[in-house]
């Protein structure tokens, strides 16, 4: 009977930490694969937000596919981590070889995802992105200041496959715009990985080279960068004529704020990254939201 018992119990558990292991809150990072279309002049077309909404959806598991080979990679490190020890395979809730064939299926699923519902030229960007994460995941996060600048090259291949799901031309300061943000989302982390209690360099190597004063000068930097492409990008000759409208420029003071919010967040440790801090932070959530019903006001009475 406690056998029987204990049966649904243990399906639960595994079926909960096959669910954890995607890591479902950084799936927030793959709007960058859907900002394209709030960006095209065909916005509200249903077959730009169909193709924007499935591309999403195929990130999500691409992403989430190599966030396990990532996790079984660092299951030793992640194991004397003071909050990673918990992730399912650090804790051993779920086997290294159960996560692989979990990743492997998830990935040809979102290969399939793709072949059916979008071109081939996704598919390219789907490839580069695997690679950009391999190479982090292999080698390229034991180098200092080039395990943020891979991670925020795969942001700006999420802006492209975007780009390429809706059918629309990247504009070059959108494309500076989300490499900038990604470096100050990735440099934010950094910093707060320093200013957490308790992580060492022994959970990640790069960080016996990153100091708070380091990083506060390129977060600085970045966050400068970011809002100033932002703020060209909306006046921009090509802009104005892609969206019949000078008004997108109203909407850089909230871009200002949730900028600057996320910076001093960081800069307080507030998280342990950007996922952890937007969503601890339901002010920087009303930003985002009040941002994007900004953007369409403006793009539906201009």
């Amino acid at each position: 009977m406690e056998a029987s018992a204990n049966a649904p119990a243990n399906r639960e558990s595994f079926v909960l930490a096959l669910v954890r292991v995607l890591r479902p809150k950084h799936w927030l990072k793959n709007v960058f694969v859907a900002a394209p279309a709030l960006f095209s002049e065909r916005i509200f077309e249903w077959a730009v937000f169909r193709d924007a909404l499935g591309a999403f959806g195929i990130f999500c598991f691409l992403s989430s596919a190599f966030y396990i080979l990532n996790d079984v990679k660092d299951r030793h490190e992640d194991a004397a981590h003071p909050r990673k020890r918990r992730r399912p395979i650090a804790s051993g809730r779920l086997s290294p070889g159960t996560a692989i064939a979990f990743a492997a299926l998830i990935a040809a699923i979102a290969v399939v995802w793709s072949l059916i519902e979008l071109d081939r030229r996704f598919l390219l960007f789907m490839g580069a992105y695997a690679a950009n994460t391999l190479a982090y995941i292999t080698w390229l996060k034991y180098r200092v200041l080039v395990d943020v600048i891979v991670i925020a090259c795969g942001f700006v291949i999420r802006l492209l496959a975007g780009c390429a799901a809706v059918h629309v031309e990247p504009s070059p300061w959108l494309l500076v715009c989300g490499f900038s943000l990604a470096l100050v989302l990735g440099f934010g982390k950094r910093l707060a990985e320093v200013e957490a209690p308790g992580v060492t360099a022994a959970h990640r190597a790069t960080l016996i080279a990153y100091s708070r004063d380091k990083l506060v000068l390129v977060l600085a930097a970045c966050t400068a960068v970011c809002l100033m492409s932002y703020m060209l990008y909306t006046v921009a000759p090509d802009t104005v004529a892609r969206h019949g409208t000078r008004n997108l420029v109203y909407t850089v003071p909230l871009v200002a704020y949730g900028l600057f919010r996320y910076t001093f967040k960081a800069m307080e440790a507030r998280g342990d990254g950007p996922t952890s801090i937007l969503f601890a932070d339901p002010v920087f959530v009303l930003c985002g939201l009040l941002w994007v019903s900004a953007v369409l006001a403006i793009l539906v009475w201009k």
